[in-house]
């Protein structure tokens, strides 16, 4: 996919970070907060063809960490006429993600609000057309049941890491059941990346 140069640039130095990270990951006492980490390529990718295919306006994005997918959602939202709406609780990864969002030249397209991801989530409006959650597994129904009631019919909630890493399958099993089994919601898995869950809301 060609994506603007200048969000090209941020990106493929956001990938000699995350690479960095991966190795210093191995060692003992590495700090998880400190870490580039990111839904990958293919997730993002597929994200900014949704926001393109479907005209999303309105995204929203819970946890965007260093602001690598933020990257990819804002850069579709610009040619949607959209914004993107991004939450992040750590203040140094918020610093990063919105260094690279200004350098990128996404600064009016899209926000990270700094703080607790539920707080922010309960304090933006619907109608949604899409969001992607990648935030603190065991928090997913939590921000799935937060967000449903905001999403436009056809809307969709797009949530990473559900097939890896292995040590969350209990809680993404738990996210899935919960997810597949409500009448006004069609959902299913997507295996690319480290699995993602499409909900679309249909009533």
């Amino acid at each position: 996919m060609t994506l603007d140069n200048d969000v090209q640039t941020i990106l493929a130095e956001f990938d000699e970070r995350r690479e960095r990270d991966r190795e210093a990951f191995k060692s003992d006492g590495f700090d998880v907060d400190k870490a580039a980490l990111a839904a990958g390529p293919e997730t993002a990718g597929l994200l900014n063809l949704m926001i393109r295919m479907t005209g999303a306006r309105h995204i929203v994005e819970v946890g965007t960490s260093m602001g690598y997918t933020a990257l990819w959602l804002g850069e579709a939202a610009r040619a949607t006429g959209g914004r993107v709406i991004g939450t992040e609780f750590v203040e140094s990864k918020h610093a990063i993600a919105t260094d690279y969002i200004t350098r990128a030249g996404l600064a009016d397209i899209v926000e990270v609000r700094l703080g607790d991801a539920k707080e922010s989530v309960a304090a933006i409006d619907g109608p949604i057309d899409l969001v992607f959650v990648d935030a603190w597994k065991t928090d997913y129904v939590d921000f799935f049941d937060m967000l449903l009631p905001k999403m436009r019919l056809g809307g969709a909630i797009v949530a990473d890491n559900i097939t890896h890493p292995e040590s969350n399958a209990e809680v993404m099993g738990e996210y899935c059941a919960h997810v597949r089994g409500l009448p006004t919601v069609r959902s299913g898995l997507v295996p690319i990346g480290n699995g993602i869950e499409v909900s679309v809301r249909m009533g």
